[in-house]
């Protein structure tokens, strides 16, 4: 079945299935305005207050690089960080400690420069990888275009102001993601690398206190906005995207979202008024895929966790099964055959894979992504159960699904996210750049 997709010249992934009943930032290309448009959704209570009209320079309180205590580092300023206290800050002690693993990186192609903040996550050999956003490549006004290695100069600004060079080592265009790579004997410091762990099982449907960092690009100098983790869908294509309300500027886009006790959640891009982030899992099977096989995984499949629908939506379909039903409601298949999908059609609900009880897109996505590698380099399929509630007759069905190569068509392309910003804007004089 045409179900998950493995990204390569000439190969992809296909999950067959048998039928029913039978036993898948641009933004960072803005120079003069440092600050998104839109109204933030901050709680009040962790909301900065302060001029919003001014410089973000003004607006945000002042961090340091230098070695010691955060209490020695901080310049606090209760007009500028509002509610946001010295003893909210203690309680991300152990976030502030890993700034030195948050860089900035500068990439110049065609006479204009991106940038975009980034995070250590690994030391390969004598390389150490860079997790970022592929905004820092993607070719501008373009969705499905990055420029290749030799097109592109990309310079890694660390935390003591060293600046080296970078390559692209990976581009993900249908995740938003990219790794650089910096020789480690360069940067004649060390790096520690952040750990790409997955979150604790039902991490993401509780509000929660959460931080976004970034180095500035101007200042070079490390950032940090506070905000919480809200359970809503995002409105960019990929619905793996969590969101948060963190309050960031343009220097955020690429870097990582932690909360207190110094787990990696994702990395952060800009919309509107909200920021969404690629929650850590999907990142960390990307990269672990590209290290197994150089290929980039992808899904011919979208859903939405049935607790993120409307009211009006949820309760239509809760009214047509005895129990509430939980699950993903598939929004969209990339073929017109859903017997290539064991039956599964728009509009159904997958609320099992392999006896795990379905909650999230993300959870959904991961669970397809560990079968889709477990399957790579091998002729054996990898068979998945899936348990189907189709509100349209009110049945339930269920529907092996089958992992294995197949070639990639046009539905593949088709099937791309699409990452559209409030307004990018691109950077043509590098001579103004500092």
């Amino acid at each position: 079945m045409n179900f998950a997709v493995k990204e390569i010249k000439k190969k992809t992934a296909r999950i067959p299935t048998s039928p029913p009943g039978a036993a898948d930032a641009p933004g960072a290309m803005k120079k003069t305005s440092r600050r998104r448009k839109g109204k933030s959704q901050i709680p009040h209570e962790l909301k900065h207050e302060g001029n919003r009209s001014g410089s973000y320079s003004d607006r945000r309180a002042c961090w340091s690089d230098s070695e010691g205590p955060p209490s020695k580092l901080v310049k606090y300023n209760s007009e500028i960080v509002g509610n946001f206290t010295k003893e909210g800050l203690e309680g991300f002690e152990s976030v502030f400690r890993i700034r030195t693993s948050v860089v900035l990186l500068i990439a110049t192609a065609e006479g204009g420069y991106m940038f975009c903040s980034g995070t250590v996550v690994d030391h390969v050999g004598s390389k150490t990888w860079i997790l970022t956003s592929a905004a820092l490549v993607r070719k501008p006004g373009t969705q499905l275009e990055a420029y290749e290695q030799g097109a592109i100069k990309i310079e890694v600004v660390l935390h003591n102001q060293q600046t080296v060079e970078g390559s692209l080592e990976m581009c993900n265009l249908h995740y938003n993601i990219a790794i650089v790579t910096i020789k480690s004997s360069e940067s004649q410091i060390y790096l520690p690398a952040i750990a790409l762990s997955d979150l604790p099982d039902h991490y993401s449907l509780q509000p929660r206190p959460v931080v976004a960092l970034g180095r500035g690009f101007e200042s070079k100098a490390f950032l940090m906005r506070y905000g919480v983790l809200v359970r809503k869908s995002s409105e960019l294509d990929c619905s793996e995207l969590l969101i948060c309300t963190c309050d960031v500027s343009l220097d955020f886009i690429g870097g990582p979202i932690m909360d207190s006790e110094k787990r990696f959640l994702g990395i952060s891009y800009s919309y509107d008024e909200t920021t969404p982030f690629l929650p850590v899992e999907i990142a960390a099977r990307c990269l672990k895929y590209y290290k197994k096989s150089k290929t980039l995984p992808r899904l011919r499949i979208r859903g939405q966790a049935l607790h993120t629908l409307d009211l009006y939506v949820l309760e239509s379909i809760r009214c047509k099964f005895v129990g509430p039903p939980s699950g993903i409601l598939v929004n969209k298949i990339c073929d017109s055959s859903k017997e290539h999908y064991g039956g599964i059609e728009a509009g159904d609900i997958i609320s099992q894979l392999d006896g795990v009880n379905l909650y999230s897109v993300v959870q959904f996505t991961i669970l397809l992504l560990d079968k889709l590698e477990a399957a790579t380099g091998t002729l054996n399929t990898v068979t998945l159960q899936a348990v189907v509630q189709r509100p349209e007759d009110k049945t339930t069905f269920v529907a092996n699904l089958n992992v294995q190569e197949i070639v990639a068509d046009e539905c593949d392309k088709s099937f791309q996210n699409r990452w559209l910003w409030s307004k990018p804007i691109y950077c043509p004089d590098v001579s103004e750049r500092v």
